[in-house]
């Protein structure tokens, strides 16, 4: 045997060092994460572009924004540690009317929560913003309190007041099956040995589908390939940039280290584990990244990387107990807000698995939603 767990947690990127935290924080003992990387982050926490944002078209994406906000906006005073939020906002840009009534809609939905956001004409975008081309912008949102980080940063954070806590860390260590019998969950058998327990958070981001359906439990998660490319220093875009979306093509940007983080999604790429760079691809992004910031025409591209979206058919994450194994906590299918997200989820993941009412109803992001054909709209979504 290689431990024993009141609750073990399955992944050790942000989202589960997040709901470690959490859990120990509201007094679980005996606390177990197990990773199968030999570093904590390695997957999609590592690979993330590191945006944080309220703008979202659901209000239970909005929810989850509001309280990680305000949970990161305190994170390095409570944490001890180092983890700069860059609150520069979110500027997304509509070409089309139809987009800007999205938008309208969107802010309708947003404010009433709180959501400091705003309607911009391209005018005024262009004030925020002046290295936009705004020819073909008819209109704006934006958010001053939204804006990015370093996810490593704050994985670390959590990472570091979990140990604290009294949370024990095991990797590298693969999870190979969820033990069940008549509904109960027994134990998890690993490469280490096995975790007795009977509480299981999972939330191993892509790889969550293949350890729950050694319990039976299938889920509707697909891993999709993103990709992003930062440039070297490039002193003709502002400091204080914010994270800038172009919403018709999906292409977005943000100052990094110096240079510029472009990512743009290929959205007629199959489902894979590739998380190889195509170089190629690089064009495209470059192409519309230019048509939108146009003095990027004189930046040098300095290096690139891959990662993987956990994507749900709704681009919602799944989250609560499943249906058919109570004792199985899903906390996975962020399709790419996992980062952004992780302070709330950690927060109403632990609140749920130690019996509590949970800060923030997320009872229509169940597994059950998608049999019962009670899908989450969102649009949004990069």
């Amino acid at each position: 045997m290689l431990d024993r767990a009141s609750v073990a947690v399955v992944g050790g990127g942000i989202i589960g060092t997040s709901v470690a935290y959490h859990l120990a924080k509201r007094g679980a003992k005996d606390v177990v994460l197990l990773e199968k990387e030999p570093l904590l982050g390695s997957h999609a926490t590592a690979k993330a572009a590191g945006g944080i944002r309220q703008q979202f078209g659901s209000e239970v994406n909005c929810r989850l924004s509001i309280e990680s906000v305000r949970q990161f906006e305190r994170f390095e005073k409570e944490m001890d540690c180092s983890a700069e939020f860059h609150q520069r906002g979110y500027l997304w840009l509509a070409t089309k009317p139809e987009e800007v009534e999205v938008f309208r809609r969107n802010i309708a939905l947003q404010q009433p929560l709180g959501i400091p956001v705003r309607l911009l004409t391209a005018k005024e975008a262009l004030a925020i913003a002046p290295y936009l081309r705004i020819d073909d912008v008819v209109g704006a949102s934006f958010c001053p309190t939204d804006g990015y980080a370093s996810p490593a940063d704050f994985l670390t954070g959590y990472e570091k007041q979990a140990k604290r806590l009294g949370v024990r860390f095991h990797h590298p260590c693969t999870v190979s099956r969820i033990r069940a019998r008549e509904g109960r969950i027994e134990a998890l058998e690993t490469d280490q040995g096995d975790v007795v327990t009977d509480t299981v958070v999972l939330a191993a981001g892509p790889f969550s589908p293949r350890v729950a359906q050694t319990a039976s439990v299938d889920l509707p998660i697909q891993p999709y390939r993103r990709q992003i490319f930062v440039t070297k220093p490039f002193a003709e875009i502002m400091e204080e940039m914010p994270m800038t979306v172009d919403f018709t093509s999906g292409v977005y940007m943000h100052k990094e280290s110096g240079g510029v983080l472009m990512g743009l999604a290929d959205k007629d790429e199959p489902p894979s584990f590739n998380e190889t760079v195509d170089w190629g691809f690089l064009e495209r992004v470059i192409e519309l990244a230019m048509h939108r910031v146009p003095s990027l025409e004189r930046a040098e591209i300095l290096r690139g990387w891959a990662g993987l979206y956990d994507t749900t058919p709704d681009h919602h994450p799944i989250l609560g107990r499943a249906p058919d194994l109570p004792g199985l906590l899903l906390a996975c299918g962020f399709s790419g807000h996992g980062f952004m997200h992780a302070p709330a989820v950690g927060l109403v993941t632990a609140e749920i698995a130690l019996g509590g009412k949970p800060s923030i109803d997320v009872s229509c992001l169940s597994l059950s939603r998608f049999r019962e054909g009670k899908l989450v709209h969102e649009s949004h979504v990069i």
